[in-house]
């Protein structure tokens, strides 16, 4: 019989430090993928404050503590860090094993500059946008981190571009 083993999206690829940048995998916690029925934004809004948490604008992020409500799109939006949801009218599915979570700390602007098609400097939120040639979700997190998700099956993928990217900024210094 097979014995088979749990191992996280970059288990053998990060911690990585390149010169000023640190590269780690944020640990798994739930995702939801939330989209509310029609005219059901006010109700699913209510569902989620009983979990302490809010609708955000567009490309924005609500927090509470280690859990958060992303903007995800049009009528869409990602809850993570909730271990279950409250019943709302909305189509919810469970996606936490389908997504990796890279958190890039230091030049971390200058480094997602070379792979990200979107201005970073100001950013506060959530951009949807490419990183290299992947479909990503960047959140923007404290003190100039942040956090770069991509599909599970893109993990080393996204290693290994913002690896190159590191090095390239590094070496600059």
């Amino acid at each position: 019989m097979v014995d088979l083993k749990e191992t996280s999206p970059c288990a053998g690829l990060l911690p990585v430090q390149i010169g000023q940048t640190a590269l780690r995998e944020v640990p798994q916690t739930p995702v939801w993928s939330v989209a509310p029925f029609a005219q059901q934004h006010k109700a699913v809004a209510g569902a989620l404050k009983t979990v302490g948490l809010s609708l955000p604008e567009a490309g924005g992020v609500s927090r509470n503590g280690e859990a958060s409500v992303l903007w995800f799109g049009h009528d869409q939006m990602l809850v993570t860090g909730v271990a279950s949801l409250p019943p709302m009218p909305a189509a919810v599915s469970d996606q936490s094993d389908g997504w990796t979570c890279v958190r890039i700390q230091g030049q971390a602007v200058d480094v997602l500059a070379r792979l990200a098609p979107v201005d970073l400097r100001h950013e506060t939120g959530v951009a949807r946008t490419l990183i290299g040639h992947m479909t990503a979700v960047i959140i923007a997190r404290e003190a100039g981190a942040f956090d770069v998700m991509v599909m599970r099956s893109m993990a080393k993928t996204l290693v290994h571009d913002l690896t190159v990217a590191a090095t390239g900024v590094a070496a600059r210094d």
